[in-house]
């Protein structure tokens, strides 16, 4: 008869996930992962597979918990917009431990996307989910005569400076750099409307 799992396997990735967010991908030793989950070895490998099964499935809960809900509000319009860019310096400032943790998907796709094809696929379509999110919410600013279209050119001009703002506040920038960072965003989002 098999054993039932006594561990919430849900709460485990969530774990997992922040050990890989803080250390990155080789930095983080299954031993590791055994402290951040409280879970054996033996029964992280039964439950999730190799160390990077693990890391994919960390990356799955993170792009759902953390990045789709950002996205998803990107795509309201202009105001949206220009508020999450200006957001970075804020929540830097508020707090700056997990702020400085940056973006678990650009840190990953930096750190072995070139190397492991599975993730530089994961990483594209990553980058891919914020342009077309861009697009949306410009599309809702051209359909309420804010902005003139067409969006694809803006909408790829907004998801590199996003990503940038994550590696500036990974790398180290300060909140006075990240603030004016987003401010520079806002102002060229904000230069593209038609009054």
């Amino acid at each position: 008869m098999a054993r039932t799992r006594e561990f919430d396997t849900e709460d485990a990735v969530a774990q997992m996930a922040q050990a890989f967010w803080r250390n990155g991908y080789d930095a983080t030793g299954v031993a590791e992962l055994v402290d951040a989950t409280g879970v054996g070895r033996a029964s992280l490998y039964g439950a999730f597979g190799s160390k990077r099964d693990m890391l994919e499935r960390s990356l799955d809960w993170y792009l759902d918990e953390t990045i789709e809900p950002l996205v998803v509000s990107l795509e309201s319009g202009l105001d949206a917009i220009e508020q999450r860019f200006l957001m970075f310096g804020k929540v830097l400032e508020a707090m700056p431990e997990r702020a400085r943790l940056g973006c678990m998907m650009v840190n990953v796709g930096s750190e072995v996307g070139s190397v492991d094809e599975q993730l530089g696929v994961k990483a594209g379509s990553y980058r891919d989910r914020f342009r077309l999110a861009f697009e949306r919410g410009l599309t809702a600013a051209v359909e309420a005569g804010d902005i003139e279209g067409p969006v694809e050119g803006r909408a790829q001009l907004l998801t590199l400076l996003m990503m940038g703002m994550f590696v500036a506040i990974r790398s180290g920038g300060t909140v006075e750099e990240i603030t004016e960072l987003g401010a520079a965003a806002q102002a060229e989002v904000r230069s593209w409307r038609v009054s």
